[in-house]
């Protein structure tokens, strides 16, 4: 992660934003009253004059637009939609759309309750809160990058890694915008944010975050460096800004397959299942009502009074019958209730007698609903949900007591919620490993120990849990069974383990070099930990035991020192000297 290279962006004396925007904005000091009215409109967003002045991109959200350039804005954007727009935009087909086309498209389609749904349960499934309803992922580093470091870059990289994290989260506002960002970004599939630092020219760290509208960037490599415009091409819009101030997030970017978004991969399944679901219920509303013909006798008439009566007719009997796919509103003629019976009074003339009679129905039947449940179960299929999160009746649970039973569903489903959330990390890695890097600029060009920050995801799905657990103990006992069951006899009759448990340890627990001196390090920790208790304890046994007898040694002493005196006082100076030795000898300090 270089940051040398954000001077280039300058030409001069003067930058490229200097050139674009008026150098004599000024940002004058509001009232109480607007900065209050201000502040209630802005009420949830953590934008600071800082994040205002130091914007150099065209932010997706209008409001974050200074008033002073607001004319200026408006006046471009109204350019750009006029520059823009597309003709006859609902006879292209989907794959001649452009991205801001496509994103309606997808964004109208989500509207659908089964679509809604869908999204809703993904959403679900990838993003979820701790029990503080406050993060929804964690930072971590690779223990076997930190063990390269000496105990104190290991830790000043931890806290760095836990502050700058705390910080970006409460920018990016995850605390209660995750789970609707996540799910516009499988709607969409495209997002992208402003990296705003409070000196571009020599930056010290992230003052904000903003969202831009992604089909606005161009990226863009010149002489090896990476750069994205914005609005490029566009005369007084165009934007040149750096890949460390930009972040960009694509669901499908390998370059094989062009998919926008998730969402997109249920177009057609969707289209198929409406089509079916409307043709069933058109044919049970008109087979519900009897078909009938009327003959209108209209001899003696010329053709132009024959065809008048017959219109006129048509138009008192016959019924306009039209379903609402949206919304799901049946209307004859243009009422919402169908009527239950109808009668028809006609006059009998010279020309003859009117004739109403009853049509049967020929055409195919579609009252069997198991072609809908088909084409629905194909829909769930493509969106790699497994079908029992759908179904409130069935009892089955995702995990049970062996990981050997578990469908292979769930664990497909497993592997693609992982895919999509590390693509969604990066929202969040690229400006946390910029900020590590900012914060500790000795490391700022070592890409491993940058590289080695992830984020580890919460999940309710304790399908992967339970089937590690599960596997785990299996091979812990396929590692004591081969330990005992093969061993060898020496000469002496001795036998020893054919097997090394290390050896045993590393192929079939698949742990890492680095696991196992992770482990050798913290039983060093322990057994240390364990040594020391045991001399404390060793120590105030033994103290105790010297109390006990210097206590006893001191009353010998003054038994012997009385006795002593009876006998010849000269001599009890002497012996009470003696025992002052003595007891300064045992005496515990």
């Amino acid at each position: 992660m270089k940051f040398g290279q954000l001077d280039k962006v300058f030409e001069g004396d003067q930058s490229i934003y200097e050139s674009i925007l008026p150098t004599d904005t000024e940002y004058r000091k509001p009232s109480v009253v607007s900065e209050l009215l201000h502040k209630l409109s802005h009420y949830g967003m953590s934008y600071s004059k800082d994040v205002y002045a130091n914007m150099h991109a065209i932010p997706a959200n209008t409001d974050l637009i200074p008033k002073d350039l607001e004319n200026i804005y408006s006046m471009y954007g109204k350019a750009f939609k006029d520059g823009f727009h597309v003709k006859g935009e609902e006879d292209k087909d989907y794959a001649e759309k452009t991205m801001d086309q496509k994103r309606m498209v997808l964004r109208k389609m989500a509207q659908q309750p089964e679509i809604e749904d869908i999204l809703d349960i993904m959403s679900n499934e990838c993003i979820v809160y701790d029990s503080e309803n406050t993060y929804i992922c964690q930072p971590y580093i690779d223990t076997a990058v930190v063990q390269m470091l000496n105990e104190e870059n290991a830790e000043k990289l931890r806290n760095s890694m836990d502050v700058n994290f705390t910080k970006l989260y409460m920018l990016l506002n995850w605390k209660t915008r995750a789970w609707d960002i996540f799910k516009r970004y499988l709607i969409d599939g495209v997002l992208a944010f402003e990296i705003i630092y409070d000196n571009i020219a020599a930056p010290k760290s992230i003052v904000g975050i903003v969202e831009l509208n992604p089909a606005t960037l161009t990226k863009s490599f010149e002489d090896g460096e990476i750069y994205w415009y914005q609005f490029k091409g566009i005369q007084n819009r165009e934007r040149k800004l750096l890949d460390a101030q930009i972040i960009y997030i694509k669901y499908e970017d390998s370059g094989v397959i062009e998919r926008a978004s998730y969402l997109e991969r249920l177009i057609r399944p969707f289209n198929i299942y409406r089509i079916i679901e409307q043709a069933q219920i058109i044919w049970t509303v008109t087979q519900s009502s009897f078909k009938t013909m009327f003959t209108i006798p209209v001899n003696g008439m010329n053709k132009a009074k024959g065809a008048q009566t017959l219109m006129m007719a048509m138009n008192r009997y016959k019924e306009d019958i039209s379903f609402n796919g949206e919304t799901g509103e049946l209307k004859v003629n243009g009422k919402m209730n169908l009527p239950f019976n109808k009668e028809y009074f006609m006059p009998e003339n010279e020309n003859g007698t009117p004739q109403i009679e009853t049509l049967t129905d020929q055409g195919p039947m579609l009252n069997d609903s198991e072609q809908l449940r088909y084409y629905l179960s194909k829909l769930y299929k493509m969106s790699k949900i497994p079908e029992n999160r759908f179904d409130k009746e069935a009892q089955t649970t995702w995990f049970g007591s062996d990981a050997t039973q578990q469908l292979r569903d769930e664990i497909n489903f497993s592997r693609f919620t992982e895919r999509i959330r590390n693509n969604f990390a990066q929202i969040m890695l690229k400006p946390l490993r910029i900020s590590i890097a900012l914060s500790i600029p000795d490391i700022k060009n070592d890409k491993r120990l940058l590289d080695a920050v992830s984020l580890r995801f919460n999940s309710y799905n304790q399908f992967e849990e339970m089937a590690g657990i599960e596997v785990d103990t299996k091979r812990i006992e396929f590692i004591s069974n081969m330990s005992q069951s093969l061993v060898v006899t020496d000469a002496e009759g001795n036998e020893s383990p054919y097997f090394s448990m290390k050896f045993l340890i590393m192929k079939y627990l698949k742990m890492s070099d680095a696991d196992l001196e992770l482990n050798e390090k913290y039983k060093f920790e322990e057994k240390i930990a364990a040594g020391d208790a045991e001399e404390d304890e060793s120590g105030d046994e033994g103290g105790d035991e010297e109390t006990e007898s210097a206590g006893d040694l001191l009353d010998s002493s003054s038994e012997g020192s009385e006795g002593g005196g009876d006998e010849s006082g000269g001599e009890s100076d002497d012996s009470g000297g003696g025992d002052s030795e003595l007891l300064g000898d045992v005496s515990p300090e």
